[in-house]
């Protein structure tokens, strides 16, 4: 009997260190991911013909004190028309960076737009720390927004783009009340830790969630469930154009469905056939992506 009681002991503890150290290392996945290189997001967008006229355009390369005095690095593409007043800023995906936001481009710059794109913090050349897919980032992004209207005037033209990690970043700013005259949020959640529960669930792993969530929480200061892009939109009156994949496993269109069902302000939502996680721009195509946009802008 003892024996027995040995091994079971044995056992649960064997558990709990196989539980913990999977929780840690799924956890680590999230909070500090490995990232592409920008060379390596520029050679994905190039074998795939998403870089469109990009290297044509005049650039600048600067850098913004984000949350914390943490440097983020971002880039300026200028409009053709030098005395636009009109620009966006564009927030990558998950371990992606600026040069994720390249495919973007050609849909604003077609519009007269000056264009922002930057490396989300501990992506891209910026210095590796820890990743939040939202909250923090959602700090760093109205600071830049702050920046934007420092440089250029406050009687410019700003708005967001965001894709899924970056599309969360986009909406969770809007709890900060920016002023801001759309969003355009592509594939984003509607909360990460219901996210990551959800994609656990599928593989019959729920109980992963609890570890994962009090790693992420107690050793990196990062708590999944307020990284939640629509509680942001409570009174929220910036309008907004939801874009999502039909065919998106990643991040389900569910989620961009349920933000627009809360959201009060004016919006639209574009489920689009046949497309996957981050996949809207590359189905459509640039022109047919540009006229959703652009119709969603004329009409504001």
């Amino acid at each position: 009997m003892k024996i027995l009681k040995r091994m079971l002991i044995g056992l649960l503890i064997l558990a709990i260190i196989a539980y913990g150290a999977v929780s840690y290392n799924l956890a680590k996945s999230i909070v500090r991911p490995d990232v592409m290189t920008l060379e390596q997001e520029r050679n994905w967008l190039a074998e795939r013909n998403l870089i469109g006229d990009f290297d044509n355009y005049s650039k600048e390369d600067y850098q913004i004190n984000g949350y914390n005095n943490y440097t983020i690095n971002a880039q300026l593409i200028k409009a053709e028309d030098s005395n636009s007043k009109k620009y966006v800023i564009i927030t990558h995906g998950f371990r992606s960076n600026r040069n994720g936001s390249i495919k973007y481009v050609d849909v604003y710059r077609n519009m007269g737009y000056n264009v922002i794109i930057y490396d989300v913090r501990g992506h891209g050349i910026n210095e590796k720390t820890t990743v939040s897919l939202g909250q923090l980032e959602s700090e760093d992004l109205d600071l830049i927004i702050k920046d934007t209207y420092s440089k250029y005037g406050n009687d410019i033209y700003l708005g967001l783009h965001g894709e899924s990690m970056g599309s969360a970043t986009s909406l969770s700013v809007l709890a900060k009340k920016p002023n801001l005259k759309f969003v355009v949020a592509d594939c984003g959640f509607s909360n990460l830790y219901d996210l990551i529960k959800g994609a656990y669930q599928e593989n019959n792993l729920s109980i992963l969630i609890y570890g994962v969530n009090a790693v992420t929480n107690l050793g990196y200061g990062v708590d999944m469930k307020k990284t939640s892009p629509i509680d942001a939109l409570n009174n929220n009156e910036v309008p907004i154009l939801f874009i999502h994949g039909q065919n998106d496993a990643f991040i389900k269109p569910e989620h961009s469905q349920k933000m627009f069902e809360r959201n009060n302000s004016k919006d639209e939502i574009h489920i689009v056939p046949n497309a996957e996680h981050a996949m809207s721009r590359q189905v459509l195509g640039l022109e047919e992506y540009s006229k959703i946009v652009a119709k969603f802008l004329n009409d504001l």
